[in-house]
């Protein structure tokens, strides 16, 4: 990847500029976490006068900072000097200097969560509430437990249920290892056949009778 950054200096002398006779350049930099801190060096030769026979020398240090986002890779960061102009006004010189910034996008890794509902009792006896309200939710709970069951054609020996969301290293050999259930099960209550990463997959437990 390639980023073009522009960047405006004005360099006032000690006297008035006739003319530039030669102009360098150049630059040095290094990569902080977030930033990258350099310095341009400008250096050459002038006139004071049109008249003038001797080359006056001047040097200026001018320090510059880019700062960096997430998405790039710092040590993979190279910075060159694609072009730079100038005007002259009296005795002010008019930098303009374009750096190229090459660099590598960093690949960003969100980490997925596991979703997991318990059973009604687990998930009530945390939270502590007022009976009628704890009443309320275990009735509204168990309508939505059952809505889910009827949508996946669960059976009457169903206890509870987890979410598992795919992740880009597992198939359903190792999520039906993980929970220590069949992969009949998990197909059972699962419409797909074929699992890409970020699907929501119903890993189901069973109450066995005895």
């Amino acid at each position: 990847m390639k980023e073009t950054i522009e960047f405006k200096k004005d360099i006032i002398f000690k006297t008035t500029i006739q003319e530039i006779i030669e102009l360098n350049v150049t630059h040095e930099y290094k990569v902080l976490d977030d930033v990258i801190e350099g310095e341009f060096h400008v250096s050459g030769e002038y006139k004071m006068t049109e008249a003038s026979v001797k080359h006056e020398e001047f040097l200026y240090n001018i320090p510059f900072a880019i700062a960096l986002s997430e998405r790039i890779k710092k040590e993979s960061v190279n910075l060159l000097m694609d072009d730079y102009t100038y005007e002259i006004d009296k005795d002010v010189l008019h930098l303009k200097m374009k750096l190229g910034m090459h660099y590598e996008e960093a690949k960003i890794e969100t980490e997925v969560k596991e979703e997991e509902i318990n059973s009604i009792e687990e998930i009530l006896d945390e939270v502590e509430k007022p009976e009628e309200e704890i009443v309320a939710e275990k009735e509204e709970v168990k309508q939505e437990i059952e809505e889910f069951s009827k949508k996946f054609n669960m059976p009457d020996n169903y206890i509870t249920y987890k979410i598992h969301i795919m992740k880009s290293d597992e198939t359903i050999d190792s999520i039906a290892m993980k929970y220590n259930v069949r992969i009949d099960d998990i197909k059972e209550y699962n419409k797909e056949e074929i699992y890409s990463i970020g699907d929501k997959i119903v890993i189901p437990y069973f109450k066995h009778e005895e």
